[in-house]
């Protein structure tokens, strides 16, 4: 496709397209071409967006987006992928092969991240089951301490009534003592 027959849009239409603001948009470009990216710019030297732009924007708002990448890096990496811009010579058959490999790395992240979540969901269920054999180990040690303090408690009152007991017997021995000491001393 030659850029002179290509469709120019306006930072507008482009940041409809990409469902974010103007500023946002304007953000961006800046942080491509802080790293070397260049866009075509008008007469009032407002930037105009061809169809490669649009596909390196998609692919930068991705990579900030979905991956929180910072603006400087997305934008290194976006320009190793694609070129420096409008200004640079290249092929659309060139661009079909990077967008194979972005779809082939991103299959790839996301098997790793697939196999990560299924490693995270055993260490999570092997996790549950030790979380309760603990509270299982708890629960018998406190019922465990709960016998041995109600036993405890048992003991103490009848020890307690024992010695009531006692006690009682020799106040009465003491009172019966009283009167037979009184009878014979008398």
């Amino acid at each position: 496709m030659d850029d002179i027959h290509e469709k120019a849009y306006s930072t507008k239409d482009l940041s409809l397209a990409l469902a974010i603001g103007d500023s946002t948009l304007r953000k961006w470009c800046l942080a491509l071409e802080k790293n070397g990216y260049g866009f075509i710019r008008n007469d009032q030297k407002n930037r105009v967006f061809i169809e490669s732009d649009i596909v390196i924007l998609k692919h930068f708002q991705s990579l900030i987006k979905q991956h929180n990448m910072q603006l400087d890096n997305g934008a290194k990496l976006v320009i190793d992928r694609f070129g420096k811009g409008a200004f640079e010579a290249r092929t659309d058959v060139v661009l079909v092969e990077q967008e194979q490999e972005i779809a082939s790395s991103n299959s790839e992240i996301l098997n790793t991240l697939l196999e990560h979540i299924r490693t995270q969901e055993e260490f999570n269920k092997e996790l549950v089951q030790r979380l309760e054999q603990q509270q299982k180990y708890i629960d018998e040690r406190l019922e465990k301490r709960d016998q041995k303090l109600m036993e405890s408690l048992r003991e103490n009152q009848e020890v307690k009534k024992a010695l009531l007991q006692i006690a009682a017997t020799q106040e009465e021995n003491k009172k019966k003592k009283g009167l037979f000491s009184r009878l014979f001393k008398k």
